[in-house]
């Protein structure tokens, strides 16, 4: 089982990283589990290029590169990330975008994702579904969802987050074996 977990948030031991640490703690010990700390990279979003339509792979040398790799490699990818104002965070877009060449390369691979947040997540779940969707992998169900208030405090005072990411995490194993280990 190769599964590449894609942290999103700036902050590296932030509520979205803990939610997606608690999904991945569901998953076996011999699982390969890869990270890729978005916020660590040094990448650019897509530009005017366009020569990954001709040469049939992206050309910017940076970051990405590794995790072009590892999307590839992996066959369950799922994906942290805080709503920032009403979508994914800056980091996971500039991904999204950069994928545009791998079209085929992502087919049939199983995909989940947690999300962060005060509210309005709706554009955020939007985001990552199409993104999914586009690339033809399969919706690895209906993800975890923390509400987190900086005002308040963080995912102390929602019960159901780290429990959803387990379940979270759970459902991807779910999918795995039955894609896999038929």
């Amino acid at each position: 089982m190769k599964v590449l977990a894609i942290y999103g948030s700036p902050r590296k031991e932030g509520n979205t990283a803990k939610m997606l640490d608690a999904a991945l703690s569901e998953f076996p010990k011999e699982a390969e589990i890869r990270r890729a700390y978005l916020g660590e990279l040094n990448f650019s979003g897509c530009g005017p290029c366009r020569e990954c339509k001709t040469k049939g792979f992206c050309v910017i040398e940076d970051d990405m590169q590794k995790i072009f790799k590892d999307m590839i490699w992996a066959e369950i990818i799922i994906f942290g990330s805080p709503s920032h104002f009403s979508d994914v965070s800056v980091d996971i877009k500039k991904l999204m975008e950069r994928t545009w060449w791998m079209k085929g390369s992502l087919r049939n691979k199983i995909g989940g994702y947690v999300v962060t947040g005060r509210r309005y997540m709706e554009s955020t779940l939007n985001t990552l579904h199409a993104f999914m969707l586009r690339h033809r992998m399969i919706l690895g169900g209906s993800g975890a969802l923390g509400f987190t208030f900086s005002e308040m405090g963080g995912l102390e005072y929602d019960p159901l987050a780290i429990r959803d990411a387990h379940y979270t995490g759970i459902r991807l194993i779910e999918l795995y074996e039955l894609i896999y280990e038929r």
